[in-house]
């Protein structure tokens, strides 16, 4: 419950974070969706269970919070949370590489269906304005994703730690 519980709380305070922080000018176009590696970390980490309860749990924050089509952040967490399993079943997803990739693709594959589900049939333009963005957010994304899954399994290892050996010290009072 302490890891569900810490984890929850992390999600929400990316959730304040990058719909508040993160909308400014400043960081508008650079910042992708930082809910996605934690999305990918519970996935790869967590039982499939807790994990599932934790992505669509964050998913219905974000859509209260983000102000867009209800349902969306839901689904692209879902989705992500779904093909993973898949795709961890084929391939090694352990590796910086192929982390870095898989949350790249990940993020563009948010942003393309944001823009299929949020665009007018005729946006052309709209799909041209918005290539250069969605190309460096991806690019970011590559880049930063395995640290930031990284930074997540040493706090996850220090989770379990102190779990472990609080039951350990309990058990020997």
């Amino acid at each position: 419950m302490k890891v569900f519980s810490f984890y929850t709380t992390l999600g929400l305070a990316a959730i304040v974070g990058q719909t508040t922080i993160l909308r400014l000018t400043l960081f508008q176009d650079i910042f992708y969706d930082l809910l996605i590696p934690l999305v990918v970390f519970v996935r790869l980490n967590l039982p499939e269970k807790k994990a599932g309860v934790l992505v669509l749990l964050i998913g219905f924050l974000m859509d209260l919070s983000s102000g867009g089509i209800f349902g969306i952040y839901i689904s692209v967490y879902f989705w992500i949370f779904v093909l993973l399993k898949g795709i961890s079943n084929y391939f090694d997803v352990q590796g910086a590489m192929s982390r870095s990739l898989l949350i790249a693709v990940c993020v563009l594959a948010e942003n393309l269906l944001f823009f299929f589900t949020s665009s007018p049939s005729s946006g052309i333009e709209l799909l041209i304005s918005r290539i250069g963005p969605v190309v460096g957010q991806t690019v970011f994304a590559a880049i930063t994703g395995p640290a930031v899954l990284l930074a997540l399994e040493k706090i996850q290892e220090r989770l379990e730690y102190s779990a472990f050996s609080g039951k350990k010290q309990r058990g020997i009072l």
